[in-house]
């Protein structure tokens, strides 16, 4: 996140709306290879196959989780920072 982004909150809203749109996509394709892996398991049922499904089902126990951190970063850190800055500028500065 450059510099310009940190400090103004139209941005960070617009990089919560890409982690939200990246957590989507991610949950979606995953939703997706979990559809296409059932439908080769009725099929494949050799022993590269359980190799492959014990691959994927290791991958699928990891993607879960970051998806989780990824929304609680977007709606909790960025919002609040988000907030707060929309706050401090709407503050006028008196000296």
């Amino acid at each position: 996140m450059a510099a310009t982004v940190i400090n103004d909150p139209d941005s960070i809203h617009a990089y919560r709306g890409k982690i939200q749109n990246a957590i989507e996509k991610l949950k979606s394709q995953l939703t997706k290879t979990e559809t296409a892996v059932n439908t080769v398991s009725e099929s494949w049922k050799d022993s590269n196959f359980v190799e492959f499904q014990n691959n994927f089902n290791e991958d699928k126990e990891q993607i879960r989780p970051l998806c989780d951190v990824l929304s609680n970063y977007e709606s909790n850190l960025l919002y609040q920072l988000e907030q707060k800055l929309r706050t401090y500028k709407g503050t006028s500065m008196h000296l």
